[in-house]
């Protein structure tokens, strides 16, 4: 048991153990001179070495801990409806308001626009599928015209030359 709490000692001195553990020690030390000795050994050299060496706190710790101090300061209530903010939150409104007002004859005239644009495209498209789609019938038409300006053509030249040959 005895050296079960010596191993335990340092532990003790930088405050690592349990409740418990704590208290097995503290006992033990009430009886036995030499851990109780011990335990001030180390308590003497802890304190020598924090003045000797002034141990900082590691940077680890410090990032840590101001990471820490700016989440529970960005988050306590009072800084989040600080008048500071509210204003600047009323004024970016005013402003989304005043532009959205200001441009809304231009928004309108725009949209009108663009309907009408949209309504002579698709005008246009539907003139086009017309023409393509009448395309058949204005070839029969030209040509039936072609061959009643070849018989036509057919007729005069017979008769000229029947006219030219009789007389």
């Amino acid at each position: 048991m005895h050296d079960e709490i010596k191993e335990l000692l340092s532990a003790y001195v930088d405050d690592e153990l349990s409740r418990d553990e704590r208290i097995k020690i503290e006992v033990h030390c009430r009886i036995c001179d030499e851990c109780r000795d011990e335990v001030q050994e180390l308590i003497e050299l802890k304190e020598q070495l924090y003045t000797a060496y002034q141990v900082p706190v590691p940077e680890e710790w410090q990032i840590e801990q101001a990471v820490l101090e700016q989440i529970q300061g960005e988050s306590s209530p009072g800084r989040l409806l600080c008048w500071k903010w509210i204003a600047a939150a009323g004024l970016s409104a005013l402003l989304i308001i005043n532009i959205l007002w200001t441009l809304t004859p231009v928004l309108l005239k725009s949209i009108q626009v663009g309907m009408t644009l949209t309504s002579i495209s698709y005008s246009l498209v539907h003139s086009v599928f017309a023409v393509a789609g009448g395309l058949p019938n204005l070839l029969e038409v030209i040509l039936v015209l072609t061959l009643i300006i070849l018989a036509a053509s057919g007729w005069s030249v017979r008769r000229l030359l029947s006219t030219k040959t009789s007389g």
